[in-house]
């Protein structure tokens, strides 16, 4: 059913033997799956949901309530189903896309390290128009007081097959240092988060230079970020790197490369020329470094080159 414009999508009895149930692309206003007893996967991304918040969170308890349910890709638009798949370690664990949308009065979205561990199949995020978050966080709980500690420590639970992430007109998103937990990031795309002035911030205290922060990523991208001045404080190596695209980050001055940043693997780094020439490096031998690989664009269409979305 994917690629499809059915508006209303009622499945009910007589497909108890349906494994695998392929929604994307579509716009969905009605479902129930409750009597597809036999359902392994079930995949609703990339379209527009137009479910009722209530709706949204049956439909998370319908899932959670299959027997043979192993893998869901799906996008969620209030914070009450975002609640529901936080509290669910079924869920969590079931999740390999996820999209939060449109998730008004989500001012934080704070995670435990239970939660973290239960994502492990976890492969593509993406949040877009959440215009209140403000806030990632993934934290220890100290179960003798209430709320959170070690904002960012090391130790914690990771998100080993997290390669995509696509962050996306969240206008009061400050940073995105939780990162640093998804050591397998591949992609990373950062678009219209007009307050967000540092990518991985150091001000948590935790955050170390040898952490293997972005060894995996191939692709960077940075699009109509006014305010964003760093993406981190120190050089990175960025061993995996392929490809940077910068539109419309008038703001950052310098990025974390040194001589060997992107050795053997860099290819290619898009921008405009005023930003390029504008940058600002340790040294000559850095800049000449690095000038071959510079691709001078005036404005480029980073949904078509990159894709958002998945």
């Amino acid at each position: 059913m994917s690629f499809t414009s059915i508006k209303v999508w009622n499945i009910v009895g007589g497909l108890k033997k349906l494994r695998c149930l392929i929604l994307n692309f579509t716009h969905i206003k009605e479902i129930s799956i409750s009597h597809l007893s036999s359902l392994q996967l079930f995949s609703m991304h990339g379209g527009r949901l137009l479910i009722a918040c209530n709706e949204q969170k049956a439909l998370l308890e319908e899932l959670e309530n299959l027997e043979y349910i192993n893998e869901i890709s799906i996008i969620l638009d209030s914070v009450i189903s975002v609640k529901k798949l936080l509290s669910s370690y079924k869920l969590q664990s079931c999740i390999r896309k996820l999209h939060l949308q449109y998730c008004s009065k989500l001012i934080s979205l704070e995670l435990l390290p239970s939660c973290v561990q239960a994502m492990v199949h976890l492969e593509t995020l993406q949040i877009s128009s959440c215009d209140d978050l403000n806030d990632v966080k993934i934290n220890a709980e100290d179960k003798g007081k209430r709320g959170f500690i070690s904002r960012y420590n090391m130790f914690l639970p990771k998100f080993c097959k997290l390669h995509e992430v696509h962050i996306i007109s969240c206008s009061k998103l400050l940073n995105l240092t939780w990162l640093i937990y998804a050591p397998c990031l591949q992609t990373l795309a950062v678009s219209a988060c007009e307050s967000m002035e540092e990518l991985i911030s150091r001000n948590d205290g935790v955050v170390k230079e040898n952490s293997g922060l972005f060894s995996r990523l191939t692709t960077l991208q940075l699009e109509n970020l006014p305010k964003i001045k760093s993406i981190c404080n120190w050089v990175l190596p960025f061993p995996s790197l392929k490809m940077i695209y910068v539109h419309s980050c008038e703001n950052l001055r310098k990025i974390p490369f040194d001589f060997n940043s992107g050795k053997n693997s860099l290819k290619k780094i898009q921008a405009e020329q005023n930003w390029w020439e504008g940058l600002q490096w340790d040294n000559e031998a850095i800049k000449q470094r690095f000038n071959s690989f510079f691709m001078p664009s005036e404005y480029m269409d980073l949904q078509q080159v990159l894709g958002y979305g998945y």
